[in-house]
């Protein structure tokens, strides 16, 4: 008699025998109890199958082997139960992250096996589905009724409350709208990064159709979890070289991460947000009001050329994209990060004097050290925002400089404010170096790869991104070139030929 932890049991061959262990002794159920014992505490799905392997019930637990035991008390509180057990030979089971997780599973798995102790749920429709509706915006809820042939229905799920809980996490993690109808303005969802606005933004309808696709193929194929959907998505995409969409799913894990932690979730627009981050901002650096809207700037550039600045903008402690910019550094000539900043800097201040930014940030965050800090502090002083609280965080030890304090602010590790801070300055420099990039790819265009044979726009791409630049091209070893992923010995041995061949033309590295 066995109990195994089948982590696939989804991804089986539909011809593949289950891997059963039976028990020699006529005193099974005594046996299958004992090793009840060996199941995890964790939330999980189990699966009960009889001595051919045929699945007779599938289930949900918060705990496994709590719930599992449940089912090997004497006498048995229902006759249904008494008769399951008698024919039950193996219990496998699946752990999942969350409990959340294990009632998405265990509806899929439902509906793929149809086993025949769970006729409940395959015909009793007061079971509570989730449904996508079928609208130009689609929009996800909870329904009992399947009174909509258009709209698509998943389920149906054993426990309403943890379905409730399940779209709230979809809702969060996909910016697709939460109303019931569309209203005329863009509501607060909107302006915390939580939803596209498709009200105010018809033309978003190919992304919003993308998120809507995206949500689909997580509810239909069965994943184990949110996470490792997430995850798979992102290594395909990374494969796939679509590094944006990459990107993508990589800030979702992030946000999946920060919401199961519980430091807040949204419920409705305008019934109040727990800030507990600002909340701690404000009483570390001593300000007079909560940092509700905070910016961060930073620089990036390839040893001096295309020099490029950021500005990410959160409010309550979500992104907002609408105060995003992207500056092409103009005044500044080689590798001179203060004086990047300054001029980005007082872009956006001018740019708030002369109204062409909405709004004025409650604090700026800038990414760097002292130095950096005391850059910003001057070009405040010259632009007359003094007003504004300014801050700056050092890479290398995460500390904290104001000019409020002669010595830096050394943060713990697991506070939320911390944590708040290098999210924010992670997102600058993530949309800095986006741009960094988008620009490098313009020069492609015009490049001293195009002279070598059998290079194209691809190639390009794959050797600048992995080497920055020509000049490190130049300098590599056979060896180093055909490591290159898409890059074989021929084409290696091609680009070395072509910068170390007597004559051959350099350029400048990018």
């Amino acid at each position: 008699m066995t109990i195994k932890n089948r982590m696939k049991d989804n991804g089986k061959k539909k011809n593949e025998k289950p891997n059963a262990i039976l028990h020699p002794s006529s005193n099974s159920f005594k046996h299958l109890r004992s090793a009840t014992g060996k199941l995890p505490l964790t939330p999980g799905i189990y699966l009960m199958r009889d001595a051919r392997g045929e699945i007779l019930y599938i289930g949900k637990a918060k705990s496994l082997r709590k719930r599992v035991r449940s089912y090997f008390k004497v006498p048995a509180p229902i006759p249904k139960i008494a008769i399951l057990m008698s024919k039950v030979r193996v219990i496998d089971h699946i752990d999942t992250p969350t409990e959340v997780d294990a009632l998405l599973l265990e509806a899929h798995l439902i509906r793929k096996h149809q086993p025949r102790y769970n006729q409940d749920l395959k015909d009793d429709k007061s079971f509570p589905l989730l449904k996508i509706t079928c609208e130009k915006f689609p929009k996800i809820c909870v329904t009992r009724q399947k009174t909509d042939k258009r709209a698509i229905y998943y389920g149906p799920y054993t426990d309403a409350k943890l379905l409730h809980q399940a779209v709230n996490l979809i809702n969060d993690l996909f910016p697709i709208r939460k109303c019931q109808s569309l209203p005329k303005t863009a509501c607060l969802y909107h302006h915390i990064g939580q939803c596209l606005a498709p009200c105010i933004k018809p033309g978003v309808k190919p992304e919003y159709d993308r998120l809507i696709n995206e949500v689909k193929h997580f509810l239909g194929g069965g994943k184990k979890s949110f996470a490792q959907y997430l995850g798979e998505r992102m290594e395909k995409a990374s494969r796939e070289l679509r590094f944006e969409d990459a990107q993508f799913f990589k800030e979702q894990i992030d946000a999946l991460s920060k919401l199961r932690k519980k430091r807040f979730l949204p419920k409705n627009p305008g019934q109040g947000i727990s800030l507990s981050a600002t909340i701690e901002l404000k009483q570390l650096l001593k300000l007079e009001r909560i940092p509700e809207r905070i910016v961060c700037f930073d620089v990036s550039n390839m040893q001096g050329d295309q020099a490029v600045a950021s500005k990410v903008s959160f409010y309550r402690e979500l992104p907002d994209k609408f105060g995003y910019r992207r500056y092409r550094i103009r005044s500044v000539s080689g590798i001179n990060d203060y004086a990047m900043i300054s001029e980005a800097l007082t872009r956006m201040l001018r740019g708030i004097k002369e109204g062409r930014e909405n709004f004025m940030p409650d604090l700026i965050l800038i990414d760097g050290g002292r130095g950096h800090l005391n850059t910003a502090a001057r070009v405040l002083a010259r632009e007359g925002m003094t007003m504004i609280e300014l801050i700056s965080i050092a890479k290398q030890f995460e500390w904290v400089h104001s000019p409020k304090f002669r010595a830096p602010l050394v943060i713990e590790s697991d506070s939320p404010a911390l944590y708040l801070l290098k999210k924010i300055r992670d997102e600058a420099h993530r949309f800095a170096i986006g741009y960094h990039r988008k620009l490098k790819a313009a020069i492609l265009q015009c490049s001293v790869l195009d002279d070598i044979p059998g290079i194209g726009e691809e190639r390009k791409r794959i050797l600048l991104r992995h080497f920055n630049s020509t000049e490190e091209i130049r300098l590599a070893d056979i060896e180093k070139l055909q490591a290159v992923p898409g890059i074989g010995p021929d084409v290696a041995t091609r680009i070395f030929s072509f910068f170390h061949a007597s004559g051959s033309k350099s350029e400048p590295s990018l």
